[in-house]
């Protein structure tokens, strides 16, 4: 393991009232935040190890300090604006080591078991098995919060923002990650249909999951995108990585999330062996046998997702927002062709799982490793770009080209006043890793003279009357049951996804008794009892 220069505290105390008069080298020892004991040794220069101690900015001496982010993102050529700003403010050089989403789980465990990982680890493939595993019970993750305290007033005022504290301490007492606090819309993941093609087909929006159904076969039996081509419609898709399938259950009246964590009557119960699940996938298989639903939708990934949706393709999808997967626009700018699809079958008790009640704390982001030289840079690196303005730069564009200064606001101009070249430089994914944390105050809002169509804000509005009454709560795993229970979810996730699989393209009969209690024998077999005693759920429904 190496050695952690906390020391930099003890140099900072010695030299801060002049560095540059720090006089000959002096060595000191101190107890970092693992425990051990390391010695810090600060020469003629004033530097500590090697790194000049700096009060604010630059945080180091030019070319003295650099470090590794591993995060997922699906960018091809992984260059982001903000990285280079914050190269500027703070002279700190940062490797990034980017892989996409579908082969980034894979490329972390290598990595982690090479003992070859990054100074830094991010992004959605962290977890919080992850951050039992390896801070808690191996140390190759370190205890964060005596950094904070010392080095990061800003990441210390959202620790201390309610709840957020207690969100991020790990069941041992220690915080193991940056914190990534924001607003967040109350529903993630919801279908969107292509408003256009319902115009085409002459049909209205639909209420029913019948009407629905009729909507997607008109899709499918008729030139919908008007392209002369009446057999390149695909009705339904959604995004590969997070399908959210089975939330379609809530139009059958018992709303669902991810691993088959459903909310009845207010009780969090598992679902995922329910009758109505069952007839949902019943439902949604006749839908996949009639070939309204992306013959793909199982085997693709997030680029021949979109490729499809840009090519205008897709009638419905499941996305976090339409943009994700169509890249048309209305002429002026002001939506997508697509439409948020309402709740279904509400006159019958369907409904929606409730994601957030619009704050959500993300405690799984980024993580420091004992690989980091320096975590101390590192963390006031983190708090550095949760300054004000790297936080508008990061999440909206830098101030003084997209965003200026305006009395005590900020005014965001309309991005298509740039040229095209910056408009795609400026483009938010463009800005910054955005599976990395980021912040911005809670309730900040832009001065606009031409809003953007805020398509969540609509989707929420959409669904707010139906949608459940609480969310799904977070947990943590107890200390002795940390390895058991990775192992159990692990299995649980891919056992519930593959037979969802199975039985909506017809390779397991959804309408067979026999098959389908032996998906449910499966399930208790792989240990969902003790899954849900971690996770605090008594009820399975059935």
């Amino acid at each position: 393991m190496k050695k952690k220069a906390v020391a930099l505290v003890l140099a900072a105390a010695m030299c801060v009232t002049s560095l540059a008069g720090c006089g000959s080298s002096t060595a000191s020892t101190t107890e970092n935040a693992s425990g051990e004991v390391s010695e810090a040794v600060v020469d003629e220069s004033g530097k500590v190890d090697g790194v000049m101690y700096k009060v604010g900015l630059p945080l180091v001496d030019e070319g003295t300090y650099g470090f590794s982010i591993f995060c997922d993102d699906s960018k091809e050529k992984p260059e982001y604006y903000m990285l280079d700003e914050f190269k500027k403010q703070t002279n700190v050089d940062v490797e990034m080591r980017i892989f996409p989403y579908e082969t980034a789980t894979e490329r972390l465990n290598l990595d982690l078991n090479s003992g070859d990982y990054a100074d830094v680890v991010g992004g959605w493939t962290l977890s919080d098995s992850m951050i039992l595993t390896y801070g808690v019970n191996q140390g190759v993750f370190i205890p964060l919060e005596d950094y904070f305290a010392e080095y990061c007033p800003r990441i210390t005022e959202i620790l201390d923002l309610p709840g957020v504290r207690e969100e991020m301490t790990a069941p041992d007492g220690h915080i193991y990650a940056i914190p990534y606090v924001c607003d967040d819309t109350k529903v993630g993941y919801s279908p969107y249909i292509n408003g256009r093609w319902l115009k085409n087909v002459g049909m209205d929006m639909p209420t029913t999951t019948e009407e629905f159904e009729a909507v997607l076969k008109a899709f499918k039996e008729q030139d919908a995108n008007g392209n002369g081509d009446p057999d390149d419609e695909i009705p339904f898709s959604a995004d590969p990585n997070n399908k959210h399938i089975e939330s379609m259950t809530g139009w059958f009246g018992l709303p669902m999330g991810k691993s088959g964590i459903g909310i009845l009557d207010d009780e969090v119960v598992f679902a995922g062996a329910s009758s109505t699940y069952r007839e949902f996938l019943s439902w949604f298989n006749s839908l996949y046998e009639q070939g309204l639903i992306d013959l793909e939708i199982f085997t693709q990934d997030s680029s021949t997702w979109e490729g499809k949706g840009n090519r205008d393709l897709y009638g419905v999808s499941i996305a976090y927002g339409s943009g994700e997967f169509s890249g048309i626009v209305l002429e002026g700018g002001e939506k997508s062709e697509f439409d948020v699809l309402p709740v279904l079958n509400t006159d019958k008790g369907g409904m929606w799982m409730r994601d957030t009640n619009g704050f959500s704390v993300y405690r799984t982001q980024a993580v420091i490793t004992d690989n980091a030289e320096h975590p101390e840079v590192i963390c006031r690196w983190f708090d550095n770009a949760f300054q004000l303005e790297n936080g508008i730069g990061c999440n909206r564009g830098p101030v003084g080209t997209v965003v200026f200064k305006e009395d005590d606001g900020y005014r965001a101009i309309d991005v298509k006043t740039l040229s095209e070249e910056d408009q795609e430089k400026f483009s938010w994914g463009n800005l910054w890793p955005q599976s990395l944390p980021k912040y911005m105050p809670s309730g900040f809002k832009y001065i606009e003279d031409h809003p953007t169509y805020n398509e969540k804000k609509v989707m929420e509005d959409t669904y707010e009357p139906y949608l459940t009454k609480t969310t799904i709560p977070s947990f943590w795993i107890p200390l002795d049951k940390i390895d058991r229970y990775s192992d159990i979810a692990s299995a649980l996730t891919d056992y519930f996804n593959q037979r969802q699989a199975m039985f909506i393209s017809g390779e397991m009969d959804i309408d067979d008794d026999t098959q389908w209690q032996s998906y449910v024998d499966g399930l208790y077999a792989l240990g969902l009892e003790d899954w849900m005693d971690v996770r605090g759920i008594e009820k399975v429904v059935e």
